[in-house]
């Protein structure tokens, strides 16, 4: 007996062998299609919402960029390097403006720099002035008044102004004056100057040089609409 149900399993195993393995489950078969299909759904609903992500930082940039004009303003002056503006007074007549009434004004963004901006300020035929714009390390920007004398050398007023309290987040920067300067014009007799605040700002038409303090408003506004011939070298940057 036992002799014959060894046999009869035998023949089970060597049926079964003969045979192959039994067919795949259909069911199994549905399953594993459908999450091929989600795996791939999800990969597209992930693509679109990077798409989607990225489209709405672009508009966010763009906005931003609308809303505050130029990226600054070393970057907008850096856009008009080598371009000469004349420039008019605009401020309301003050006899503490003789020296510049009825003088043709002239700026020349003559050399620019990542960090740095020079802006020579002609008046009339005094080339002694020039305006150096620099970005400081933290992303503020300071403002000197570089004077020279017509054989070159530093005139006793020069190299003041002053520092933006922020980085500036627009083409307008407002430099309020630092001790160097308040120093600086107190020894010379000046000591109403010590409160100075200095503003540059900048539109697609017009660049704007303002001082201002108490009892005191100083501007003039340059034509950035149509180009003038360049001016000559200041003083004292013959070699530069």
């Amino acid at each position: 007996m036992k002799y014959a149900v060894l046999m009869a399993g035998a023949c089970a195993l060597a049926l079964t062998a003969c045979n192959g393995a039994p067919d795949s489950d259909p069911v199994e078969d549905e399953a594993a299609g459908l999450a091929e299909q989600a795996e791939e759904a999800i990969e597209g609903a992930d693509e679109a919402l990077d798409d989607a992500v990225s489209d709405v930082a672009d508009a966010a940039d763009d906005a931003v960029d609308e809303l505050t004009g130029p990226a600054g303003l070393i970057e907008g002056l850096s856009a008009l390097c080598g371009q000469s503006f004349a420039g008019s007074i605009t401020s309301p007549d003050d006899p503490r403006d003789e020296a510049f009434a009825g003088r043709d004004l002239v700026m020349h963004v003559r050399e620019c720099f990542e960090d740095e901006v020079r802006v020579p300020f002609h008046v009339g035929d005094d080339h002694s002035r020039t305006w150096l714009i620099t970005r400081l390390d933290d992303g503020r920007l300071r403002l000197k008044h570089d004077h020279r004398k017509e054989d070159g050398s530093e005139d006793v007023l020069t190299q003041y102004g002053g520092e933006t309290v922020m980085p500036p987040a627009g083409a307008r920067a407002d430099f309020v004056v630092d001790t160097f300067s308040q120093e600086l014009f107190v020894r010379e007799g000046i000591p109403e100057s010590a409160t100075n605040i200095w503003i540059m700002e900048l539109t697609e038409t017009a660049f704007y040089y303002r001082l201002t303090r108490e009892n005191r408003f100083f501007e003039v506004t340059f034509d950035l609409t149509e180009e003038v011939d360049t001016p000559p070298t200041p003083w004292g940057w013959e070699d530069e």
